[in-house]
């Protein structure tokens, strides 16, 4: 059968109906897909504040009248402050600690950390107490009859205020290498200071060697520093030798006050990806959803304000690196083991931390400020 000739003129009167509808179609698609898209972002800036306080209530609920008390503090208590990566035995900790928690008790206190981490966030955290274990054995085989100042045991949980009833209230864990505070204000979340260090960072040798539970903060930090060129590198390295461990520790926040290094308005878009990966690593410790908020709060406050800097310059030393911007500093060093000078360099500390809302500082602040039964106290 022949084909069916439509004039031209006929053919473009027949199309525009159907290229309209199609526009028409595809832009409601489209419409769609943007508000889905507009919705979802939402959905991923929502903190899981109603998860995190039913944790930290069971929680509560699970502990015994005694231990319950011992793991409560009030939200002014100066125990909020008081942690450190020092072990057991040379610091001492509040609260109820893993030796005291019955199996069961011990279930509801990983569900906790389950509620704020990220699965990154709690295998790092976890694994960093299994270091700690594998540090009291070591260090039995060494010295037998000495006291144990290492393990799983040695990490204490501080619940502050109270979260079945107030609106601001939080949670610490605390232990060698290992310090998470976390304050709950309304429907928000401040995750920060935060301290996670490793010792090995990589184990050389037995079962486990090779496990490195911060590899990736250690490889993408070097990974910048290696991209960056001559000139760069003159104004991102602020140090030859590597300070023996980051400056804003514990009682020591408010060290740092001006960013130095290199500006990140001067690197390269290749080199500006490495260093938001580099920031993200440490933002996405946290459930996905607040580490999209502190995302959000870091490249908001502006990428160009964000500074780079780099101390220890001889292969097989000591190095050390900070990100520093108007809401965020990131310490990382590598080290010698303690009471170490030489050797293999295999000793991490970081720390993560929000100038001016450190333990939810400038979140209490607004809320005091916005809540009508506390409009007397001011």
């Amino acid at each position: 059968m022949s084909p069916i000739l439509v004039p031209a003129a006929l053919e473009s009167k027949l199309m525009k109906p159907i290229v309209l509808l199609t526009t028409l179609l595809l832009g409601t698609t489209v419409a769609h897909a943007q508000d889905q898209q507009a919705e979802d972002g939402q959905a991923q800036h929502s903190a899981p504040v109603a998860e995190i306080r039913e944790a930290a209530v069971v929680f509560l609920d699970g502990l015994s009248p005694e231990l319950r008390k011992q793991a409560s503090f009030s939200m002014d208590d100066k125990e909020r402050r008081a942690w450190s990566n020092l072990p057991s035995t040379s610091f001492k900790r509040e609260g109820v600690s893993f030796k005291e928690m019955s199996a069961e008790q011990k279930k509801l206190a990983h569900r906790l950390l389950q509620s704020t981490l990220s699965s990154q966030g709690y295998l790092k955290t976890t694994g960093i107490m299994h270091l700690d274990e594998l540090l009291k054995a070591m260090a039995a085989e060494r010295r037998p009859n000495r006291t144990p100042m290492f393990g799983h045991d040695m990490y204490w949980i501080g619940m502050f205020g109270d979260p079945a009833k107030d609106k601001s209230w939080g949670w610490q864990l605390d232990g060698h290498h290992l310090a998470l505070n976390i304050t709950v204000v309304g429907d928000e979340v401040s995750v920060r200071p935060a301290f996670m260090g490793s010792d090995p960072a990589e184990l050389p040798s037995g079962t486990y060697s090779g496990w490195y539970v911060q590899r990736s903060e250690d490889e993408k930090g070097r990974m910048l520093f290696e991209s960056l060129d001559e000139k760069q590198r003159a104004k991102a390295v602020i140090a030859d030798v590597a300070p023996r461990d980051v400056v804003t520790g514990p009682t020591r926040g408010d060290q740092l006050k001006t960013p130095t290094g290199l500006p990140a308005s001067e690197l390269t878009a290749k080199q500006q990806r490495l260093l938001k990966s580099l920031i993200s690593e440490y933002a996405h410790n946290y459930e996905h959803n607040i580490a999209h908020i502190q995302m959000d709060r870091i490249m908001a406050a502006g990428l160009e304000k964000i500074h780079f800097a780099w101390a220890g310059t001889e292969t097989g030393k000591p190095y050390y690196y900070r990100i520093h911007g108007p809401t965020v500093i990131i310490e990382f060093d590598n080290h010698y083991p303690p009471g170490r000078n030489a050797g293999p360099v295999n000793h991490i500390h970081t720390v993560f931390r929000e100038p001016g809302n450190d333990y939810g500082e400038d979140l209490l602040k607004k809320h005091l400020m916005e809540s009508p039964h506390h409009q007397h106290e001011r």
